[in-house]
């Protein structure tokens, strides 16, 4: 078993020791899927809070103004269902991103979009509604780069709704999810 723990340790030690990290002057582009085999959404109003499951798309790009800092804007399309009800999300985001130690990377977007639910009346019919949705994602993944200029990220991410309205009613939207993306250099 130490044999075992070894390999391993040695292992991740060659791969941060040759780990990329983003240069000044760098334009990127970053498509991912988020939402990938877990995600958790907390949507709450009047006192009443549900869960639902979700999958998203989003695609993004960047410039590294000095080493190891990007500045990042994107668009992201969400869908989920709860309930009796289901919801879209269309988001835009500007941000910034971090590498802190080689391929390890931290990052804080704000993010702005565009939410449509609709309620199934129990007639058959759906009632639509639409609102919007301000809030601050905060994000830690990894480019596991499989060649000079094309990584694999997986990545977490924690998104705090902080103005959220739909029709006249305010909600809470709070959003964990696992995601998988693509980085590759221009």
């Amino acid at each position: 078993m130490k044999r075992l723990f070894t390999i391993l340790a040695a292992c991740l030690l060659v791969t941060a020791a040759s780990a990329q990290t983003i240069s000044k002057g760098t334009f990127f582009v970053s498509p991912t899927l988020t939402n990938i085999s877990f995600n958790a959404v907390t949507i709450s109003a009047d006192g009443q809070k549900e869960s639902m499951s979700r999958f998203g798309l989003q695609a993004s790009g960047g410039y590294a103004v000095i080493d190891n800092l990007a500045l990042i804007a994107g668009v992201g399309f969400q869908t989920g269902k709860y309930s009796t009800s289901s919801m879209s999300l269309l988001d835009a985001f500007v941000g910034a991103r971090y590498y802190f130690i080689p391929s390890l990377y931290a990052g804080l977007n704000a993010v702005v979009g565009n939410v449509s639910l609709k309620n199934n009346t129990g007639s058959g019919t759906s009632v639509p509604e639409t609102g919007t949705t301000f809030g601050l994602e905060a994000n830690v993944g990894y480019s596991w780069f499989l060649s000079e200029r094309f990584a694999l990220e997986p990545s977490l991410s924690f998104y705090y709704g902080l103005v959220n309205q739909m029709a006249s009613a305010k909600f809470n939207l709070n959003m964990f999810s696992v995601n998988i993306g693509f980085l590759y250099y221009l």
